[in-house]
């Protein structure tokens, strides 16, 4: 039984994301703004696991859990609520879509969210203002791609974990990925003194039955 609702799960939200879309910032905002009033019921079906593997992980590595933490492309707050249930109480978030945002605020986990496009663009936050981020499930075509990352970078604190996911249909099709274009351009940032790279884990069960990558890297 649990099987046969995790493949109708996911049917739904393969029928949902392969909805015509501009691949734009105005797009994916439209797309999100639309999808914002049942996001959490499609994906939380017991089926969309990344959230709760990332708040596990950040619990591993921060043992306060009265550090602050920053959910970027928070969307409706599904890492959020998994980290509120690890302990930790000082979460802000950062999402696109206006009406994903709303529904974060009704939860009333958020210390502060902010509306606006993650990309190379500065934030509306300081230097290293944050002890930890997570950044699951938002990088792929249309979303988020690694340019994003020394933005992020700037706002965690030297030695601050950043941990971020991806399917792996994601990182091995979709074409700035592929071909260990994903890793190269992470080792770049190595490379640069910007963050060293802490961990690694296959993840079989990221969203219902496909896998994911989790990756986890320390601030310089």
């Amino acid at each position: 039984m649990y099987n046969n609702c995790c493949f109708v799960m996911a049917d739904k939200i393969r029928a949902v994301k392969e909805r015509s879309f501009p691949h734009t910032v105005e797009g994916i905002k439209q797309f999100y703004d639309e999808w914002a009033p049942t996001y959490v019921k499609d994906l939380t079906h017991e089926g969309y696991t990344a959230p709760r593997r990332a708040a596990e992980t950040m619990a591993k590595l921060l043992s306060n859990k009265h550090t602050e933490i920053m959910d970027m492309a928070c969307g409706t707050g599904l890492v959020a609520h998994e980290l509120t249930q690890v302990g930790f109480n000082t979460i802000d978030g950062v999402d696109i879509s206006t009406e994903s945002l709303t529904i974060s605020q009704e939860r009333g986990i958020y210390r502060r969210l902010i509306c606006d496009h993650i990309g190379a663009n500065e934030l509306d936050i300081k230097d290293d203002s944050y002890d930890g981020l997570i950044l699951c499930g938002a990088l792929g075509s249309g979303h988020l791609n690694l340019e994003c990352f020394p933005e992020l970078i700037r706002i965690v604190k030297p030695s601050g974990p950043i941990i971020f996911s991806v399917s792996c249909k994601t990182r091995d099709t979709f074409d700035q990925f592929k071909d260990g274009n994903f890793e190269a351009d992470l080792d770049e940032l190595v490379r640069k003194g910007l963050w060293v790279k802490e961990a690694y884990e296959l993840i079989p069960d990221w969203i219902f039955n496909e896998a994911g990558h989790q990756y986890v890297y320390k601030v310089v």
